[in-house]
């Protein structure tokens, strides 16, 4: 029965033709348009998967598999969370139930473990069919390399239904039976099956908790339980060609963090002993080798440190060659709790202090990390030695990838804590750490960009800002070169712009020599870090030709490498004239590049390659053009488009985007986008819409979903409803934050209303953060705009200085004094600053109609800076509305209350640009007892 409901279809890679008439862009059918994610190539290139999901998440996605060996492909729908197996031969998928369904079933109010529950599907790649499926599955594990089964963790079974007719009572009545029927474990517990592929058998393992499969090999890690807050069964390693387990550990309390190395054979976990209080177990960590156990710690100390423990926060974890086996303790806490009281005679108190490293906020917004903070250690498998590698001295240790090499990194950032109130960028003292002896050197003091250790483990690059360059640290004998001192170009932000120093343009990764890539504004260089020569610019032409070159890092398991492709090395190159990209392979000895993907009118992205031969894939975009998915067999062929994820689009109005320039009020030459309708017609009379936020025109090429709106405007709405819409950039002075904004956009929107297509009568601006402040400062000083919306926009620098980041829990002082208000000074350095830049104080001055959003968790900008603006324009009877959205952060995160900001933001701007009716919540506001029920949509005709 589930075969037949399996829907696949041949990929036929057209566009479907539309007909009818294109209309403008409504609040309803952003349902319509669906996104790419979790793309994925198999090793071998014959195989691509990608899943498709609409991007509201209201409705119903699917899963694609490509075939690029024989040009088919194959749809399936509700299909999601996609594997393909190590050789590449099968595809692995779960398929959603239909969002109607779950949608009525939640109407319905249905149980949630009587809800319909995902299924697990099997393809067969090389026979083109579905192979197997199960139902009510929970998750399932496949081994990244090793082929031929997969374990697969389902729901707990549902029980039968009674029967309640009269012949099942009359059968019950006269059933002889006298013995007891068995306990069907299934329906107890969640369970798992351990499926073989060659034969499609399975086997069962019940009352699962947990369960680790390595990357290669034919054994994995098990643990059952009783069930939760009852105590666990025991932890077992189960052999996949045997199809037999091992029982490892039994009768103890609990089974916890299972830990399995890369070929599954070796196998770790931590176990505790039976406790009267579940919540404070102490456990123990056991290591098994060559189907022995062996106890790594015990609660008396065993290879810890005095008065330390075991933590269980953390899993243990194998070195890439399974020699190290990595685990965490911690100092035990002593709290000297009262255990006489009562809980309601706990005071409950944040004591601040000025002696606290970290303010109180910032502390319980990490409270998790704090509480579960522990130090690494390891035990080499062979021989059982323990090394600790850092204690409290050490915040975090810096690996190499695969934690083998001899010397690594630790920081701390203990002795800079207190000034990251107000100081940044924030810094860190690094030390060398000898992995073989646990021995710490000091090497880097007040060091804000984390270095990068070398392949070969000799080195560590890093970038000082205090000097602007970059250095190499050799990790044998703690010296330094830098490596950058006495060039002719600049490695750092040229056109930084905040009361910082700069950061710089980047670190491009190692390449095959060892050599390490770093960027100036245009061009990469390379350096022997072995030899005392300089960088050597390896692509020559980039600062000439006003070209952008960056290299690409797509090894996962080896995130410092730089990429190949066809013998070269991987770069990309954006041109900064056009904002096109381009993708390149590079000869570093001599300079020459060819091109891989070469465009002038589009943004590439979503790059990865298969690990062996050439296949690759990327996405291409820009304003007309969703980024669907194209592959690249090999290097002399072309590139083949393989989705048309939006073929709905060509129903509706859309329009165009071009990049302009303008000088602002004081001279800058800036540059910014316009967005224009489709059938722009230069004699007629546009209302303009104005989004800003920082610099924005590199995005020149970037495709517009319509969605609904997390804060801000949506483009492709906007111009498929006959707005134009200007995006300029900005570039700041030092303590004028607020003038900077009035120099460049205002001289910007003169330079569109020159043009002679723009309504001057109906303009309007919106921004969301660091724009809704500008949008609240250009109302206090200009009365050009029709209408204006911010979104959390700081209105009152004077006490937004001394607020809390209330999801990270830091002051906001630094980012006055140092980050993007740009101020410069304290408060009391700078007092003038701080009232000249801040809106509140310019209110009798506007004239504007203004609409906000500031949401009551928000963890970025304090909600009250939303409140005093209100409340300052309604004391002065200033048209102004406040839309605070509950349980919602900085940005929108639930679909419902997007669509809800997106209706009434473009009614308000319709109201006054286009001159449509007012909405009823405009005029009659929307009372607390009309909360949820009516949301006053509808448009007061009578007004």
């Amino acid at each position: 029965m589930l075969r037949k409901l399996i829907l696949f279809s041949l990929f036929l890679g057209t566009t479907i033709g539309y007909a009818q008439q294109k209309r403008a862009l409504t609040h309803e059918d952003y349902d319509l348009w669906k996104r790419i994610q979790n793309t994925q190539i198999s090793d071998d290139g014959n195989l691509i998967v990608t899943e498709i999901v609409t991007s509201t998440g209201r409705g119903d996605g699917h899963v694609e598999i490509f075939n690029t060996r024989s040009g088919e492909s194959f749809t399936f729908e509700n299909g999601y969370r996609s594997s393909i197996s190590g050789d590449g031969n099968f595809v692995f998928l779960l398929r959603k139930p239909a969002y109607e369904l779950t949608r009525q079933e939640k109407k319905d109010e249905v149980k949630k473990d009587k809800m319909t529950k995902d299924d697990f599907f099997i393809f067969d790649v090389r026979n083109h069919r579905l192979v197997d499926s199960v139902t009510r599955v929970k998750k399932y594990e496949i081994p990244e390399e090793t082929t031929g089964w997969v374990v697969i963790e389902k729901h707990k079974d549902l029980k039968p239904e009674k029967d309640t007719t009269a012949a099942a009572k009359a059968t019950a009545q006269n059933d002889t039976l006298k013995t007891k029927k068995p306990e069907n474990k299934a329906l107890k517990a969640d369970y798992a099956l351990v499926y073989d592929l060659k034969d499609r058998s399975t086997d069962t393992i019940f009352e699962i908790k947990d369960f680790k499969l390595p990357e290669e090999g034919n054994r994995f890690i098990f643990s059952t339980t009783k069930g939760e807050k009852k105590g666990d069964l025991g932890v077992y390693s189960y052999d996949i060609r045997e199809k037999s387990r091992q029982q490892l550990d039994t009768g103890r309390y609990a089974y916890n963090r299972l830990a399995i190395d890369k070929t599954g054979k070796q196998l770790a976990y931590l176990a505790a002993k039976d406790s009267a209080r579940p919540d404070s177990l102490k456990f123990e960590l056991f290591h098994v080798k060559d189907r022995q156990v062996r106890q790594i710690t015990d609660l008396q100390g065993r290879n810890l440190r005095n008065d330390w423990q075991l933590s269980e926060s953390q899993s243990p974890y194998f070195s890439e060659n399974g020699k190290r086996l990595f685990f965490h303790s911690r100092p035990v806490r002593q709290f000297n709790t009262d255990t006489t009281l009562l809980e309601e005679e706990v005071p409950q108190v944040d004591v601040w202090s000025y002696h606290d490293d970290l303010i109180q906020p910032e502390q319980k917004a990490r409270l998790k990390e704090l509480e579960n903070k522990a130090y690494q250690s390891y035990v080499t498998t062979d021989t059982g030695k323990v090394v600790q590698l850092h204690d409290e001295t050490l915040d975090y240790v810096l690996f190499d990838d695969d934690r083998e090499q001899r010397y690594i990194l630790g920081y701390t950032s203990s002795p800079y804590d207190v000034e990251r109130s107000w100081e940044y960028p924030w810094v860190k003292d690094f030390f060398i750490i000898d992995t073989q002896t646990g021995e710490k050197t000091k090497a880097i003091e007040g060091l804000a960009v984390n270095p990068d250790l070398s392949p070969d483990g000799n080195f560590a690059v890093y970038y000082e800002q205090e000097d602007r360059s970059w250095w190499v640290l050799d990790l044998r004998n703690n010296t330094k070169r830098n490596l950058t001192a006495g060039l002719d170009v600049n490695f750092f932000d040229e056109e930084n712009d905040v009361p910082a120093l700069p950061w710089p343009y980047g670190f491009g990764g190692f390449t095959k020599e060892g050599h390490a890539l770093l960027y100036d504004q245009f061009d990469i260089w390379s350096v022997d870090l072995k030899k005392k020569a300089g960088p050597v610019n390896i692509t020559r032409d980039g600062r000439k030709n006003n070209v952008t070159y960056r290299s690409l890092r797509l090894d996962r398991d080896h995130r410092n490498e730089a990429s190949y492709y066809d013998k070269g090395l991987l770069v990309t190159a954006f041109d900064e004239d056009d904002k096109s990209s381009s993708l390149y392979t590079l000869n570093t000895r001599n300079g020459r590049k060819k091109a891989v993907i070469e465009t002038d009118d589009f943004r590439l992205s979503g790059f990865d390659k298969a690990k062996e031969g050439e296949a690759f894939v990327f996405r291409k975009e820009n304003f007309q053009q969703y980024p669907d998915l194209y592959l690249l067999k090999d290097p002399k062929a072309e590139p083949v488009k393989l989705t048309n994820v939006n073929p709905q689009q060509s129903d509706f109005k859309w329009g165009t985007v071009e990049k302009v320039s303008w000088q602002a009020y004081d001279g800058t030459p800036l540059d910014g986008l316009l967005y224009k309708p489709e059938g722009f017609n230069e004699n007629r009379k546009y209302p303009l819409m104005v989004y800003f936020y920082e610099k924005r025109s590199d995005n020149l090429h970037n495709y517009h979903s319509p969605q609904p709106s997390a804060s801000t405007v949506n483009m492709s709405y906007l111009v498929s409803n006959d707005y134009v819409v200007f995006v300029p950039d900005i570039t700041y002075k030092e303590g004028k934050p607020g003038e900077s904004a009035y120099n460049a956009i205002v001289s910007g929107v003169e330079a569109i209303e020159d043009m002679g297509f723009i309504d001057s009568e109906n303009m309007a601006i919106q921004g969301q953060s660091w724009g809704g402040y500008q949008v609240a400062h250009l109302v206090t000083v200009t009365n050009k705009f029709k209408a204006a919306m911010a979104g959390a926009p700081v209105s009152n620098m004077t006490s937004a200085y001394g607020g809390i980041r209330w999801q990270s829990g830091l002051s906001r002082a630094f980012q006055y004094e140092k980050t993007q208000s740009r101020i410069g000074k304290n408060l009391w350095e700078g007092f003038d600053l701080y009232i000249e830049n801040s809106p509140l104080f310019g209110i009798p001055n506007i004239e504007t109609p203004l609409l906000m959003m500031h949401n009551d968790a928000d963890g970025a900008v304090p909600y009250y800076q939303g409140i005093e603006m209100f409340m300052g324009m309604r004391r002065l009877n200033k048209p102004v509305w406040l839309l605070v959205y509950n349980d919602e952060a900085h940005n929108l995160r639930n679909v419902k209350n997007r669509q809800d900001l997106s209706i009434r933001m473009m009614q308000f701007f319709d109201h006054y640009l286009k001159g449509e009716p007012a909405p009823e919540w405009m005029t009659k506001g929307v009372p607390a007892v009309m909360k949820g029920k009516d949301f006053r949509y509808d448009l007061d005709v009578a007004q």
